[in-house]
């Protein structure tokens, strides 16, 4: 037994030190490490309509923004080990990356060249967007862009839609974050696991937020129907606004905010072992107002 552990013990430190010379020897730079040498930009612009836009990266940190001719184009980073599949059907234009198996130090440690990918697109264009470890942003700036529908996941790195406004918007995160700002939809599903959900002058007819274990904030939001779930966080707001019905819920958090109007203008249900500001039922003729928390205050006023 004590050799075996001897043996092991001394694999671990050739190891190490393999990993600490090769790490030198790239002067101390990750990215050295990988092969398939430096990354190189490439440049392609569509040739016929596009009604959609599909991706499918890795690990790349994604990037769209309005394009100023109308013309749909984009800039990505490749090298031996890892380029782009690009093509055009039917007015779908596809973007996958294809990554080719790893030699070198880089694949014994699993280091990874990121790069980008950065995508100009004209308003009418659909968005269908998957991730595994870098970032999504789509921004459309002061006068923002608009896309029949907006479907963005990944599994880590954050995502941020900014300016923008939609048919239906559908963002999933496994391990990092979503954010949306002055954003305008018809329907709106924001859902992530391990990280928060932050809406900041945001519009819609419906909207669903999800997290597991972080914390749902808004701010100056608008909606007939809005429903936000946290198992493991607080639900704050404020400048909410919604018009038909408001669900508030979370296992282990706070529940804090200002609502308009008064109390007597909605039909309240609320439910907590700790502090509350609401009556546990109100029979109102107004907005449906649920809120519910397991382990937390339930701290709610009211403008008027």
């Amino acid at each position: 037994m004590k050799k075996t552990v001897k043996v092991a013990v001394a694999v671990l430190i050739v190891g190490v030190v393999v990993m600490l010379a090769g790490f030198a020897m790239a002067g101390f730079d990750l990215n050295a490490l990988a092969s398939g040498g430096a990354l190189v930009s490439r440049q392609y612009e569509a040739e016929g309509d596009v009604t959609e836009l599909v991706v499918a990266d890795r690990n790349a940190d994604i990037i769209i923004t309005p394009s100023e001719d109308g013309k749909v184009r984009l800039t990505c980073w490749e090298n031996e080990e890892a380029t782009y599949d690009i093509r055009e059907q039917d007015g779908m234009l596809y973007i996958e990356k294809v990554e080719q198996r790893q030699s070198g130090l880089g694949a014994w440690f699993g280091f990874h060249q990121s790069g980008k990918l950065e995508v100009e697109l004209p308003a009418g264009v659909a968005l269908d967007i998957s991730n595994d470890n870098g970032a999504v942003q789509v921004d459309g700036g002061d006068a923002g862009i608009s896309f029949p529908t907006v479907t963005i996941a990944t599994d880590n790195g954050p995502i941020e839609l900014r300016g923008a406004q939609a048919g239906a918007v559908s963002l999933r995160n496994d391990n990092d974050s979503v954010t949306m700002e002055n954003v305008t939809a018809e329907t709106l599903n924001a859902e992530t696991d391990n990280a928060p959900i932050t809406l900041n002058g945001v519009q819609a007819g419906a909207i669903t937020l999800r997290t597991g274990n972080d914390n749902v904030r808004m701010d100056a939001v608008e909606a007939d129907a809005l429903e936000a779930v946290t198992d493991n966080g607080d639900v704050t707001f404020d400048g909410l606004t919604v018009r038909e019905s408001l669900s508030l819920q979370t296992d282990n958090g706070d529940i804090r905010g200002e609502l308009p109007g008064e109390m007597r203008d909605y039909h309240i249900e609320s439910e907590t072992d700790y502090d509350n500001s609401l009556p546990p039922l109100l029979d109102g003729e107004g907005i449906f107002l649920r809120a519910v928390t397991n382990n937390g205050d339930i701290d709610v006023t009211f403008e008027g």
